[in-house]
């Protein structure tokens, strides 16, 4: 039995734990200070809560399309990294600073010029849109800085992870994240004295301070060990013209992937925010989602470096019992975690002081409907990362794209302007359409087509 099986078998355990622990400390680490964040603006205002969330959501756009440009290379750098292929993995690693430049080239002003629109977007249905709208402003004219430096970060930290080298991101991360809540802590208390405006221009700096800090970190430990993949970045800039060609070829879909699903992501949360006095739920909500959420950190890792390496080093039989473990041990951890998340629920939104008592209730009533259906996004997860360490893509594209673009939204969007269905019957049936994608994504992971060696050059 698959279960028994999984579970006995220490040395595979230990090898994902020791690849994907530290990540989910990580993941957890930035849940804390989410958490922390939200907390200590929630005891500005009410609306300053819906700013700095509205805000957020914009910008999560901006960050997931960082991601995106480097998912392509990613794939190669795990295979090429099983393969022992030192010379390779560092044109990938060139390839992610070209794309990660251009992007932001692109990026940065569109957020500038568009992103207080989206803003507007988000809160105008609320009674008091206008002070959440000038809050807004405020808070996005500096955090986009902090998300440039966080591009930037990622290149090394996810390089670092697909190298199986999980630890020096989490060390970065957790000093970045400690400096982000005691900075919160003198912009809000101290220097702003709980001034709405004050305080969200605080909390932004903060997170610019932070960032720049685990940059500085990554950068420095990259240096002092020597890694071959950070040797001779900018002076020996070549990239194989075959190595080029499957590196854009694999990134572009990859790319329009994550672009198409943050910006449905984003569209889905706006489809909700239509319902008057929601916002404040949605961000306690979207807070204790990341703590509960970081076994699918753990697992996309463990994935892409068990599954990924293990491809590239040609032992394909191994690949794919991997891959069955892994989904075991996925689905294992989120019913446990789903199930915590659920107890917890009543507790977590009472530490928003500030927030209303209606929206309070409504958090604890969406945390129960997310934790219900944990296990639901764990397998798409899953499924996701197991295409994608195959190559595969195109695949992972219309996975996300179909049940995102063709269900999700369409649901989200109906519900919300053309019915009056409560906002939690409206919450459940949005999450509930995940269901679909795993569907979606279990039949192509059937097809094997994933299971191919993608280091050897035509």
């Amino acid at each position: 039995m698959l279960l028994v099986d999984t579970f006995k078998d220490k040395k595979f355990l230990k090898s994902f734990f020791s690849i994907a622990f530290p990540v989910m400390i990580q993941s957890l680490l930035a849940f804390i200070v989410s958490f922390v964040d939200t907390f200590m603006i929630g005891a500005v205002s009410n609306e300053a809560v819906s700013a700095v969330y509205a805000v957020n959501q914009a910008g999560y756009i901006f960050l997931i399309a960082g991601y995106g440009v480097l998912s392509g290379a990613a794939i190669f750098v795990q295979q090429f990294n099983g393969a022992k292929d030192h010379k390779r993995v560092r044109q990938c690693f060139r390839y992610k600073w070209m794309v990660m430049l251009g992007l932001l080239a692109i990026m940065t002003p569109l957020y500038y010029i568009f992103g207080k629109d989206l803003v507007w977007f988000y809160c105008k249905s609320d009674v008091n849109n206008q002070v959440i709208f000038e809050l807004g402003k405020k808070y996005l004219n500096i955090i986009v800085i902090s998300y440039i430096i966080e591009c930037i970060a990622t290149i090394y930290s996810n390089t670092l992870r697909e190298m199986g080298e999980t630890k020096i991101p989490l060390i970065a991360n957790s000093i970045s994240l400690g400096i982000n809540v005691l900075f919160n802590a003198l912009f809000i208390y101290v220097f702003a004295k709980k001034d709405p405006v004050k305080s969200v221009e605080g909390i932004a700096y903060a997170t610019v301070i932070a960032r720049m800090v685990e940059l500085i970190i990554l950068f420095v430990i990259c240096k002092i060990k020597k890694y071959e993949f950070n040797k001779r970045i900018f002076t020996h800039f070549r990239i194989e013209k075959p190595l080029l060609k499957k590196l854009f070829v694999k990134s572009i879909p990859l790319f329009l992937n994550e672009l198409f699903w943050s910006t449905g992501q984003v569209l889905m949360t706006l489809a909700l925010s239509q319902r008057n006095g929601v916002l404040s739920a949605l961000s306690i909500v979207s807070t204790m989602s990341n703590v509960f959420s970081v076994v699918f950190q753990g697992l996309a890792v463990g994935i892409g470096v068990m599954v990924g390496n293990t491809l590239g080093a040609g032992d394909l039989e191994k690949a794919q019992e991997n891959n069955k473990k892994l989904y075991v041990v996925g689905m294992t951890i989120s019913v446990i975690v789903g199930i915590l998340m659920i107890s917890f629920s009543p507790i977590i939104p009472l530490l928003f002081v500030e927030v209303d008592a209606e929206q309070k209730v409504l958090a604890t009533k969406l945390i129960i409907i997310y934790g219900s259906l944990l296990w639901s996004f764990c397998i798409c997860t899953c499924f996701y990362n197991t295409l994608r360490s195959g190559g595969l893509a195109v695949h992972t594209f219309l996975t996300d794209f179909i049940s995102m673009w063709c269900i999700t939204l369409p649901v989200a969007w109906i519900l919300a302007t053309l019915t009056n269905i409560n906002i939690v019957w409206l919450y459940l049936a949005v999450q509930a359409t995940d269901m679909a994608k795993a569907c979606i994504g279990f039949i192509f992971v059937r097809q094997k087509k994933w299971v191919k060696n993608l280091t050897v050059m035509d």
